[in-house]
């Protein structure tokens, strides 16, 4: 009874702190640049999608879809593609300057989501990022400072009172950075990140002539490269919460990201990654910078004086709904990552848990399929009516051949190709050879499973995906190109041509990933 009794006494008094603490007014200077500095990166993301909207968005090309997604389809025309994009670079300047935020953000939040949701084929890490933190931007007062003063409307005298925030703003935001970093260092502790694979092949493919050539060459820094970034992902998010830690960890993850840009291409993320940073500053620190500047410099007027004082703690305690909405949304970005590990089988392999789980910068993976038809007369059919087949292009054709379940999609379209063409009953079925961070190539697909009658498994993996074998070690890359394609074709002919369970024509050996109908792609 006495240990019931004390847990009770600690719950209520730590749901009182939390709900104070959370409720607690502070300045919302730092999340106001932030929230510019966001809208200033949306504004270049949304301009570098809009050549997109007849590619990889386009109706025309078969979309691969997330699961549950289905029914996620592009816009019938592609300049209606273009007008969706056209209108979310809109919202993302209105959020940069402050003005209509929240319908900005609802509108900026559902366009970006609805691109994403069209293709799986390219997900990203910063794509999933930017969904969240657009949502939990939207939910915040980010638009409280720094907001861009219409010249038709009388311009306000703004105190100290009108520019604060409720603390919960900041910690939640800073909360999903820190899950961001944790999970992608948890997902580094496997045998491939500490055997130096992939970080050791991506630098023995690096032009000779790079900026950091001579250090790519060196065993030691693959090393300190694999290990640093270790270390820095599981202890980063903690370390900027601490204002003895905070200015080293900024200065160390800025260096990171920076040297990230030049050694790989990712993107907006590392740009990301900077900006993210001003969120762990003291609330009124870029407020002192620019009352600073404004002093000695003359820059940045502002009629709101840079002192504490404009943060005024608050006397009440957060409402239950909004305490349990942060807590639930901490709760959930812990589990969704961890559920891999219910699977027991390596993500990066099987592609189930891979993606919403913070797995970067992990893997190289080399695959190869080759689709087999019973009846023969279907694959005559394909071959003599190429414009059948749904259209893909060849990054998704290269991207397709990694991934199962991919596969499993696209011969399901294939099936529905064929049925609505009069040939039903048709058996497609994969050889599929890949190999994981310089692993022997192995059967990623059962190549006896008929794809167009599996599914998709909710909970685990299906059983059609052949399991990693665990004895083959990583890092066993061929030392010249020359070399990698004579090994894929002879994995290519030995398979393939002599042990596979139908029997197929032979067929010009094709490297990399290998589809029959050339017809469909572009």
């Amino acid at each position: 009874m006495f240990v019931i009794q004390a847990f009770r006494i600690f719950t209520q008094r730590f749901n009182m702190w939390l709900r104070k603490n959370l409720a607690k007014q502070v300045d919302g200077s730092s999340l106001g640049v932030f929230r510019i500095l966001w809208g200033l990166l949306m504004v270049w993301e949304s301009i570098r999608k809009l050549p997109k909207a007849d590619g990889m968005y386009s109706p025309e090309y078969f979309h691969f879809k997330y699961e549950f997604f289905y029914f996620i389809k592009p816009l019938p025309e592609v300049w209606m593609m273009q007008a969706e994009i056209s209108l979310m670079l809109i919202a993302a300047i209105l959020i940069t300057v402050g003005y209509f935020f929240r319908p900005a953000c609802a509108v900026f939040l559902m366009i970006f989501t609805h691109l994403f949701l069209i293709e799986k084929i390219y997900y990203n890490n910063h794509f999933y990022l930017t969904i969240l933190m657009s949502f939990l931007l939207m939910l915040s007062q980010a638009d409280r400072c720094y907001r861009l003063p219409l010249p038709w409307k009388k311009k306000k005298v703004e105190t100290p009172r009108s520019q604060t925030i409720p603390m919960w703003n900041l910690a939640i935001l800073r909360s999903q950075i820190i899950v961001l970093y944790f999970f992608g260092g948890v997902a580094k502790l496997n045998s491939d990140w500490l055997a130096g694979e992939p970080v050791r092949f991506w630098f023995s493919m690096k032009d000779p002539d790079h900026l950091l050539s001579f250090f790519l060459g060196q065993e030691w820094f693959v090393w300190v490269v694999c290990w640093s970034g270790l270390i820095l992902d599981l202890f980063a998010g903690f370390a900027l919460l601490s204002k003895r830690t905070r200015v080293f960890t900024m200065v160390v993850l800025v260096f990171f990201h920076l040297t990230n840009a030049m050694l790989f291409q990712i993107g907006l993320f590392p740009l990301i990654g900077i900006g993210l940073l001003i969120l762990f500053v003291e609330p009124d620190r870029p407020r002192k910078v620019f009352h600073w500047l404004h002093k000695k410099l003359g820059l940045f007027t502002s009629n709101v004086k840079a002192s504490t004082d404009n943060a005024r703690t608050s006397d009440g305690y957060l409402n239950w709904g909004v305490t349990a909405f942060v807590c639930g949304w901490i709760a959930v970005q812990i589990v969704i990552p961890l559920r891999i590990h219910k699977y027991q089988q390596n993500p990066g392999w099987t592609e189930v848990g891979q993606c919403f789980s913070w797995r970067m910068m992990l893997r190289t993976k080399d695959a190869f399929i080759h689709l087999k038809f019973d009846p023969p007369e279907a694959e005559r059919y394909l071959e003599e009516h190429p414009e059948v087949l749904p259209r893909i292009s060849k990054a998704h054709l290269t991207r397709m051949a990694k991934n199962p379940l991919f596969v499993m999609q696209y011969t399901h379209a294939l099936s529905e190709a064929l049925e609505s063409n009069g040939i039903e009953d048709v058996k497609i079925s994969c050889v599929s050879i890949a190999s994981l961070n310089g692993r022997p190539y192995q059967f990623l697909i059962n190549p006896e499973t008929d794809l167009t009658k599996v599914s998709y498994e909710v909970l685990g993996v299906p059983d059609w995906i052949v399991p990693l074998d665990k004895h083959r070690r990583p890092g066993q890359y061929p030392k010249s190109p020359a070399e990698r394609k004579e090994v894929i074709a002879s994995v290519f002919k030995e398979y393939v041509l002599e042990n596979s369970p139908v029997p197929i024509k032979k067929a010009p050996v094709k490297y990399a990933a290998t589809i029959e109908y050339s017809g469909s792609v572009q």
